[in-house]
């Protein structure tokens, strides 16, 4: 038995449902050959609307384990999901993954990071659907591929010919917005502002290769929307200072998410050498 299927397997919650993710599988797991109403019919365990709150966000906790085994079992022939990736975009991971008692507490530090980072892009995908956006969710940006890391489509992401990567936590595209996709960074820094305000954000050097891109190789980003997020005003005010001054080439943007209100905050664009500029989607009217 394929062991990403195994339906034996007990799974234990231990993080926040990604609800993009979540979401993308649902609609992998549908295809294109059905409707919503005949997908819901065949699982057996969800109503058709109730996919369809769950695809625009509406999940306040994780699935049941036959709801997921439902929509693998019935998956479109062809289609790109199994039990084991399903349960952890779930916030599930395997009952017997043990781990060593030396290994406890930064497994719980990880653990904690990474229900923050998923804390965070629950909170752009409510603010975007929301708005009434329909996207598309991409695990990360993909280069010279399709966003889904398939073959090429015609408005894919060219290869850097300097090996400079994007960074990248995830992307979409929205449909009837430009550019063409939203890459989103998110960053978790928290700054101890006692010894005074830091000029340097910690980690920023990891951002150096995308600033080096868009000023070698502009050309390769103009259909990103490059947006660094962060939960915490310092360190937003601290990047932002860093580049007080600096033009760029394409969008870029800075994002203040409140994770208490689970609400974006503010955002500011750095100023482009073209002087193009955009409003902050998330100015849109919230739908009621």
């Amino acid at each position: 038995m394929d062991e990403r299927n195994d339906f034996s397997r007990k799974y234990v919650a231990t993080r926040l449902p990604d609800k993009l993710k979540l979401a993308a599988y649902i609609k992998e797991a549908k295809g294109p050959g059905r409707t919503m109403a005949e997908f819901a019919e065949q699982c057996g365990t969800l109503t058709a609307s109730s996919f369809s709150r769950i695809i625009h966000g509406n999940l306040a906790k994780s699935l049941s384990a036959e709801i997921i085994q439902s929509i693998v079992k019935n998956a479109a022939p062809g289609a790109r999901v199994d039990y084991e990736s399903m349960m952890q975009a779930n916030g599930m991971v395997p009952e017997d993954q043990g781990k060593q008692p030396s290994e406890e507490a930064t497994y719980w530090e990880v653990l904690e990071r990474r229900n923050k980072d998923l804390q965070v892009r629950n909170i752009l995908a409510d603010e975007h659907l929301a708005r009434g956006h329909m996207i598309q969710y991409f695990p990360r940006l993909f280069e010279d591929l399709s966003l889904d890391g398939s073959n090429p489509l015609p408005n894919h992401i060219p290869k850097s010919r300097f090996g400079l990567i994007v960074p990248s936590s995830f992307a979409i595209r929205i449909q009837g917005y430009e550019p063409l996709y939203w890459n989103y960074v998110v960053n978790l820094t928290a700054l101890d502002n006692r010894g005074g305000r830091p000029k340097v954000l910690p980690g920023f050097r990891a951002y150096h290769s995308f600033f080096l891109r868009d000023a070698w190789e502009p050309e390769t980003l103009k259909d990103v929307m490059q947006t660094f997020v962060f939960v915490e005003r310092t360190a937003y005010e601290v990047f932002l200072s860093m580049l007080s001054g600096v033009k760029v080439h394409n969008y870029v943007s800075a994002l203040l998410v409140d994770m208490d209100a689970g609400r974006v905050v503010e955002e500011s664009f750095l100023e482009r050498h073209d002087g193009k500029q955009m409003t902050s989607i998330f100015l849109e009217k919230r739908m009621e």
